[in-house]
């Protein structure tokens, strides 16, 4: 890299090393949130300049699982309100010349359509989310607009949209899985027996007969529910945010019943 002095004279610089990057480890503990640290920064974007924006889209991406880009792309006509429901794409990348992504059609609970609603009577364009410029907000706003929450709520590490969507994977995943009082070592036998080649060792198969078959079916209809809510594509990804329920509630039975931001007919 070359510079000119005020007389003219070229001066060699050399080139500055790029940022060291710094392990996910080291950036934060968890990649997910607890329910405390979630209506805290739902709080949070509640005190900001556009309040009811930010708090619908901290609100979806937790209650509907979204990943940013899903959120970023939506559209007013995706929402009924009549039904209290909305469509998502759910696709990893953009729409492209081949078409539009198949939607599902998700629930909406009482607080989220509260908070549409009100975010409705204040639209000005056809994207559910806009910027201040009455443009499609960006996906990369929404991650500064959630990091920026996260150090208002004092969450003691660096939060991204992501986390939102996988604790709200996980609170779901919790739902399926509680009324089968399986345990996590039960659900890795399950997932070994069905989802994997691994082989299970004489004293793993003892373990296996004391699975119940309404315990087995009940998984296996969990893990069915969790990739068509997601849209992931292979099963080994979705077991993840299955086995992350015991990441959220070490017991599954302490699920809080009257959780404001409750799964609507989210049920094995």
């Amino acid at each position: 890299m070359a510079s000119t002095n005020l007389f003219g004279n070229v001066l060699l610089v050399p080139p500055s090393p790029p940022p060291k990057k710094i392990p996910f480890q080291q950036r934060r503990k968890r990649e997910f949130l607890y329910l405390h640290e979630i209506d805290a920064i739902i709080a949070a974007l509640a005190q900001t300049r556009a309040a009811t924006r930010n708090t619908a889209i901290a609100m979806l991406l937790f209650c509907q699982a979204l990943q940013p880009v899903e959120a970023c792309y939506l559209r007013w006509h995706d929402v009924d309100f009549a039904e209290n429901i909305i469509r998502v794409a759910r696709l990893r990348t953009l729409p492209t010349r081949w078409g539009q992504p198949p939607s599902n059609v998700q629930p909406l609970s009482s607080t989220e359509i509260d908070i549409l609603q009100q975010l409705h009577a204040m639209r000005g364009e056809s994207w559910l989310f806009v910027s201040e410029r009455q443009t499609r907000l960006a996906e990369r706003s929404l991650h500064h607009l959630i990091q920026q929450a996260g150090k208002s709520a004092d969450i003691p590490f660096p939060i991204h949209p992501y986390m939102l969507r996988t604790t709200g994977l996980f609170y779901r995943a919790a739902l399926l899985l509680q009324p089968t009082s399986l345990s996590l070592r039960q659900c890795c036998l399950l997932w070994n027996w069905h989802g994997t080649k691994v082989a299970l060792t004489p004293e793993q198969e003892q373990e296996y007969q004391t699975i119940t078959k309404f315990q087995e079916d009940s998984f296996l209809a969990a893990i069915r529910r969790l990739r068509a809510f997601t849209g992931i594509g292979h099963y080994q990804n979705v077991i993840d945010y299955l086995l992350g329920a015991y990441a959220l509630f070490l017991q599954l039975q302490s699920i809080p019943q009257d959780y404001w931001l409750a799964a609507i007919d989210w049920y094995a």
